[in-house]
């Protein structure tokens, strides 16, 4: 499939993007938006700090922390499970 050359904005400055799919171009708007809002969020609840680096510190940090946490809530024990049942399956029938 062929690459889509988009631009996202991200106080003001311009990031030329390749993604592989319109989805993939609406997360990365999406994306950006949000780290947009972060930052205006920051600028309104700190608004003197020293300079912009503050800022986008900030929101780096409060989105690697949300990853962090996001990671930490994915379940997989289901999926153990299953592949156990699976391997028992497997010895059950002889199959190595």
């Amino acid at each position: 499939m062929a690459k889509l050359n988009i631009n996202v904005t991200i106080e003001d400055i311009p990031l030329p993007l390749q993604v592989s799919s319109p989805e993939e171009e609406k997360v990365y708007r999406e994306a950006a938006s949000n780290i947009q809002r972060r930052i205006q969020r920051l600028r309104d609840a700190y608004p003197h700090l020293p300079n912009d680096k503050y800022y986008y510190v900030m929101a780096m940090l409060n989105t690697a922390v949300e990853a962090v946490k996001a990671s930490d809530r994915i379940d997989t024990q289901p999926y153990i499970e299953m592949i156990h049942d699976i391997e028992k399956e497997i010895e059950s029938l002889g199959i190595k």
